[in-house]
């Protein structure tokens, strides 16, 4: 009996169009940015919960607009006086905006792992727990706008429903230095986490305090909804307080710790051929066909015109200006992988090759960072060993004028100074010293 009632409330209320909506509005919206998140696992749960602050919303206003049903078709007196008690009458009307929400996400979630599942080469657990919480978001969000729609019976409820709920979800995303707003506000939203690369992820700690803060939540907002006294209701108030203060104690004290690293996503995956070893993260794996070529070039023209060149290339999950100033290793070379949304490398393989010669095989240090004037001649330096090495013009770009211009003065040397220049360069880049890269590679005084 319970099925059928629960049947006939889903065909005969708006729970079905509802569920449609969510998931062809949630499908668009991944899909405009799949860019973000296109062939990872990680990113695709992270970019759906992001968008729950416009699906959140969308849930109050449904939920608020569905509890004022009764009212619109002007049958509420006559229902209110059958025998049967509230919760018994409201009940099939909130499991069918519950499974009309949870169904609308899980629809969106499978539009995107329709495209992740074909180009990902790693799946961590945590992504899904994510994907799930974010299904109980939705169910929290549609109980309390019926709640909200039973309180305050008037047509305008669910447009301000929608727009209030709204409201306080883009003032938490766009406000996450917290220069304004509460950390427990930021927390406690259906987007707290924002994009930290593909090497990082949530700990079930928090995943478990979300759950009990939504937990509570969805019970209060159903309470409201079921409830017939206002005494009931003020109860009902107690499990989202009691779940607010429990989820609180869990989750870390600010939002930087809300993301720990992954190292399962940055475990190398090799490939050695004619003894060139190339290594890339686990979460890159499909970009690894991509690097081998303009890794092998890149090593052969080390060992071409450098003295102790490396003899391997290995992506590295650290970015360049996140770390310490520390020596980098001289036998290889390091290197920073971006995937597209089709599993690649969004680079070019010309542009992978350059990348690797940057700075005669290193990376950027740290300590021009905030420095605009240094970091300018540093870059620039970089460039112009790469052009070197290459024998080429430096592309187009931000510092491609200038290292053109170090270029040409470097192959105005004679030769031999040439390499000595670009040997120094690449010493001082692999010891992260605090110099001009620019006077070593073209000053006058060496």
């Amino acid at each position: 009996m319970t099925g059928r009632i629960l049947r006939i409330e889903i065909l005969r209320s708006g729970a079905l169009s509802a569920a449609a909506g969510t998931a062809l509005l949630g499908a668009a919206l991944l899909y405009v940015a799949v860019d973000g998140w296109g062939g990872r696992w990680m990113l695709l749960a992270l970019w759906q919960r992001e968008f729950l602050f416009i699906l959140w919303p969308m849930a109050l206003g449904l939920g608020a607009w569905h509890a004022g049903r009764d009212r619109r078709s002007r049958t509420d007196e006559l229902i209110s006086t059958t025998a049967r008690p509230r919760w018994q009458r409201g009940l099939p009307a909130a499991a069918a905006m519950a499974l009309s929400a949870a169904v609308g996400y899980v629809l969106m979630y499978a539009a995107g792992v329709a495209q992740v599942g074909v180009f990902a080469s790693y799946l961590p657990g945590q992504s899904v727990v994510i994907a799930g919480v974010g299904v109980l978001w939705m169910v929290s969000g549609a109980w309390l706008g019926m709640t909200v729609g039973a309180l305050v019976p008037s047509r305008l409820t669910p447009a301000v429903t929608a727009v209030v709920g709204a409201a306080v979800a883009i003032v938490a995303i766009t406000d996450r230095g917290y220069s304004h707003v509460p950390k427990v506000v930021h927390l406690l939203t259906p987007s707290p986490f924002g994009f930290w690369g593909d090497f990082v992820t949530v700990s079930g700690r928090v995943s478990a305090a979300h759950t009990v803060w939504l937990a509570g939540l969805a019970v209060t907002g159903l309470a409201g909804f079921v409830c017939a006294t206002r005494t009931a209701r003020l109860v009902g108030l107690l499990p989202a307080v009691v779940a607010a203060v429990v989820a609180l104690a869990l989750l870390p004290a600010d939002r930087q710790r809300l993301p720990v690293p992954d190292p399962e996503a940055a475990a190398l995956v090799c490939s050695s051929d004619a003894g060139l070893q190339v290594c890339v993260a686990r979460v890159h794996a499909t970009a690894l066909a991509d690097l081998r070529e303009p890794a092998r070039q890149a090593l052969a023209t080390l060992s071409a015109k450098l003295p102790q060149a490396p003899m391997s290339v290995r992506e590295t999950p650290a970015s360049w200006y996140d770390a310490q100033p520390r020596p980098q290793p001289r036998d290889t070379l390091l290197v920073d992988l971006e995937l597209d949304p089709w599993g690649g490398a969004k680079a070019t393989p010309e542009e992978l090759r350059w990348r690797l010669l940057d700075g005669a095989g290193t990376r950027p240090c740290p300590y021009i960072i905030g420095k605009p004037i240094a970091a300018r001649s540093h870059h620039t330096a970089r460039l112009a060993a790469a052009a070197w090495l290459i024998g080429g013009r430096p592309p187009s770009g931000e510092y491609g004028d200038a290292a053109f211009r170090a270029w040409e003065k470097l192959q105005s040397l004679p030769a031999t100074e040439q390499r000595d220049r670009v040997t120094a360069l690449r010493e001082a880049a692999l010891a992260c010293d605090e110099v001009n890269l620019l006077e070593v590679l073209v000053g006058d005084s060496r």
